[in-house]
């Protein structure tokens, strides 16, 4: 609904942004999705910490899905299968010769056994200037991310092994400071950029504008109703809406 009054507005507004314009729509749909939901089922903190971050991370890829850079389009992600055997083929192509080749190979099988399949879909991918990027958005983190962080991690050894010149990026709502953000960070295979920072490298990315929106459109306060506002208040989850 919300892309089809966002065509609509472009052919009656024609000297509109048409990415800054869609991604205002998108926290349009943001306030009233948040808004009706509570009407119907009022919010109890972790519903309303799953719905923020799914929310806000559709906000930030609405600044990729109508890009007006040439060089930018979205890619799909590779399969596991992809990387494990390209990196199978690279063992066999070192061993080459070597009398304990098979028992070589056997054993890197063996290890991709235990690690098991890794679900290689991330947030947003795509290529910019011909380079291959990543991104995995977060809003927050919960007092269990433990797994997360491991997951995210194995993925990005992962992407790693399909392509070393990938740009790997870990881009988090609020400025951060905790153990998980740390040992993403001292992986040294994900780049972090935390609140502000986060807004500047989409914008760096895309040329879409969303720090502007950002600025100038966004103000929860003010557009959710004030009873709404006050129950978030009171339920100390107004927090989550510093976008």
């Amino acid at each position: 609904m919300k892309n089809d009054l966002g065509n609509i507005l472009v052919v009656k507004y024609p000297q509109l942004d048409r990415s800054k314009l869609f991604m205002l729509l998108q926290y349009c749909y943001s306030v009233m999705s948040f808004e009706y939901r509570n009407i119907v089922w009022p919010y109890e903190y972790m519903a309303f910490s799953r719905r923020n971050g799914e929310l806000w991370e559709r906000f930030c890829k609405a600044a990729w899905d109508h890009s007006q850079l040439p060089d930018l389009y979205r890619i799909e992600a590779p399969s596991f299968n992809e990387v494990r055997n390209s990196f199978r083929d690279r063992i066999i192509n070192y061993t080459q010769g070597d009398p304990y080749q098979n028992n070589i190979v056997d054993e890197v099988d063996s290890v991709f056994e235990l690690v098991g399949d890794i679900n290689m879909v991330e947030d947003e991918m795509f290529n910019l200037n011909g380079r291959n990027h990543i991104i995995d958005f977060k809003s927050g983190f919960s007092s269990n991310e433990k797994g997360n962080t491991l997951r995210l991690i194995a993925v990005g050894r992962a992407y790693k092994h399909w392509d070393s010149n990938v740009n790997l990026l870990f881009l988090v709502r609020q400025n951060e400071n905790n153990n998980y953000l740390e040992t993403i960070r001292r992986s040294n295979l994900w780049e972090v950029h935390c609140g502000d920072e986060a807004y500047r490298k989409i914008d760096e990315l895309t040329n879409a504008g969303i720090c502007e929106i950002r600025e100038e459109a966004i103000d929860f306060r003010n557009d959710l109703s004030p009873g709404f506002w006050n129950y978030l208040v009171n339920n100390d989850l107004a927090h989550y809406l510093d976008w």
